[in-house]
């Protein structure tokens, strides 16, 4: 039976080599390129999908691209007419989302799944990525230059709300609050990173950390800090509302952090 919808996990890997930016890609012989990932599977979401589909493809040690990454916010979807083609891949249209990775210093990006097909990790330039050769469908090279080559400085993606997201993007709001876990140990001052509104995807920005305030929790931090700069008139308005995501217990096991943004693009 052909689904209405299937839904696809895809990575971007990028490297620099000898001045060059670089993605990694799929090569199945020929001029027959394609990202690395693949469908979702019952019950997974993009990023379990995509944990699964390196392991297969590439080793576990590929894993590492996921430490932090840049969430595309806008999916690539279009529909098939062909029967035949709706067949093969199970469903009458397709929605693949897309994450862009910067991990990739000392790992060996190879492919090492058992197929039929002569299948190798190959890099590319970034004009492949729109070049009919390389990418031979154009909806999908139109897709790459607005969404991935756009983004692709992006060391890692945030969401916020959208009352949020227009105070940053007016430039009434330059301190976002996270808790200052794993994830956030890894962000570093100078990094460009994609924020998109949450209740609209659509709408996204391009911003670069010029600090990170880490502090035991937000009383403490907001003793250096103006908290208007956040985004809220005062302690008890930020607590109300964090509380809503995560518990005060939670907020007192877990060091702080003000990341200190700037609008770039």
């Amino acid at each position: 039976m052909i689904k209405d919808k299937s839904f696809s996990a895809y990575i971007i890997p990028v490297r620099v080599k000898d001045g060059e930016t670089q993605v990694a890609m799929l090569n199945y012989g020929s001029n027959n390129y394609g990202p690395i990932g693949g469908r979702l599977d019952d019950g997974e979401d993009f990023k379990t999908a995509l944990r699964r589909e390196l392991t297969e493809e590439l080793g576990e040690q590929s894993l590492n691209l996921l430490d932090l990454v840049t969430e595309i916010p806008v999916a690539y979807s279009f529909k098939h007419t062909d029967q035949q083609r709706a067949e093969k891949r199970g469903a009458w249209s397709e929605e693949h989302h897309y994450f862009i990775s910067h991990e990739t210093e000392n790992i060996d990006l190879t492919f090492c799944e058992k197929r039929n097909e002569n299948i190798s990790v190959v890099w590319l330039n970034i004009a492949s990525l729109i070049d009919p050769q390389i990418i031979q469908i154009a909806d999908m090279r139109n897709f790459f230059a607005k969404h991935i080559i756009s983004n692709l400085e992006c060391r890692f993606s945030m969401s916020v709300r959208h009352k949020y997201f227009e105070l940053i993007k007016s430039g009434q709001k330059d301190i976002e609050l996270r808790a200052y876990g794993e994830k956030r140990r890894k962000m570093k001052v100078g990094d460009k990173f994609l924020l998109f509104d949450a209740e609209n995807p659509d709408e996204s920005i391009i911003c670069e950390i010029l600090n990170m305030h880490v502090a035991p929790n937000f009383e403490s931090l907001f003793k250096k800090l103006d908290i208007k700069r956040s985004g809220f008139d005062n302690l008890d308005e930020l607590i109300d509302t964090v509380t809503k995501f995560v518990s005060r217990e939670e907020l007192q096991r877990e060091q702080v952090v003000g990341i200190e943004i700037k609008r770039v693009k």
